[in-house]
């Protein structure tokens, strides 16, 4: 799977597993690596913090001991994680894999990861302290609903791109907006792709909606009985600001909610579950829309006639 790429070298091609939470990524993406000789680099915003090791779904130890496993529990749960950082520690490292003749493997359900990589990041001014101040007491004062509309009447289709309520993205589109007087739309379309259409392939796990919901219903059962609602009683007894992402993860609000007595946690459980396959359901969309042009792997059988085909490509341009 050999390319010239844009750094004029011979090279593997790099390939994009992208899917809803509970899709099997992480499994397919571990039977890719030891087919073609590859590293496996994360691409999912939460599993990146250190503090979510089992709400998260991260990779085991004993799956990460089959193959190299990069950017998984790397990240502190005090602190934000963006795309733009995301992309600063992800290329190098997938430069790196690449010279060294091994397939780098991205994975994960965060799109907006897979876009800055494959699409280019906007180098986006700062916004001012007085922006970001009048931002944040939109969501203080109004809510979150006004937050949204303001970054619609702002900016309507950066607006749109946002999944459900996510208010770090909203108050970057208003803040943006309010700074400079021009929409962050506008300076996303200022971006160069990082990587070439001719340099990587993709495909996104698409299993049918019924299995995947029982799927992640029984995930979050498992969650539980691994430890999870220690691991989220770690974390709340950290004192750390709520609305950072790592304590916004789906089931860290509903079991905190729950350990504090205020519903219980048979109806916190059931809540994290709802509320994931609606995520799920969301991530359909997005890459739906997105990445129209990526094959669409809805069966395990799919998924081995493309890992065939991924395998093949390898052995006839290397």
């Amino acid at each position: 799977m050999k390319t010239g790429g844009k750094y004029g070298l011979s090279m593997p091609c790099v390939v994009c597993i992208a899917g809803p939470t509970a899709s099997g990524k992480s499994a397919f993406a571990l039977s890719l690596a030891k087919k073609l000789g590859g590293e496996i680099v994360n691409a999912d915003a939460l599993q990146v913090y250190a503090d979510l090791q089992i709400i998260s779904a991260r990779p085991n130890l004993e799956d990460m001991a089959q193959a190299p496993h990069h950017l998984f529990g790397h990240i502190d749960g005090g602190e934000r994680y963006s795309a733009g950082r995301w992309l600063e520690q992800a290329v190098p490292i997938i430069i790196d894999i690449m010279a060294r003749g091994r397939v780098p493997i991205i994975i994960g359900g965060t799109g907006l990861y897979f876009k800055a990589l494959l699409q280019g990041l906007a180098k986006v001014p700062q916004p001012s302290a007085q922006a970001r101040a009048n931002a944040q007491n939109i969501l203080t004062e109004q809510g979150i609903g006004a937050l949204r509309a303001r970054a619609e009447q702002l900016d309507p289709a950066a607006a749109a791109r946002i999944l459900g309520d996510d208010p770090q993205r909203l108050l970057r589109v208003v803040e943006v907006a309010q700074s400079s007087g021009v929409s962050l739309s506008y300076w996303q379309a200022q971006t160069q792709p990082i990587i070439g259409k001719a340099d990587w392939r993709g495909a996104v796990l698409t299993p049918p909606r019924d299995g995947l919901y029982e799927r992640i219903n029984a995930r979050f059962d498992g969650m539980v009985e691994s430890g999870g609602i220690d691991e989220v009683a770690r974390l709340y007894a950290r004192g750390l600001n709520p609305m950072l992402p790592a304590m916004k993860a789906i089931g860290v609000p509903q079991i905190i909610s729950a350990l504090n007595g205020e519903q219980s946690l048979e109806t916190a459980l059931e809540t994290a579950k709802r509320e994931t396959r609606r995520f799920a359901k969301r991530q359909f969309t997005w890459f739906r829309g997105q990445a129209a042009d990526w094959p669409t792997l809805s069966s395990a059988q799919k998924q081995n006639q493309w890992a065939a085909q991924m395998k093949q490509r390898a052995i006839i341009e290397l």
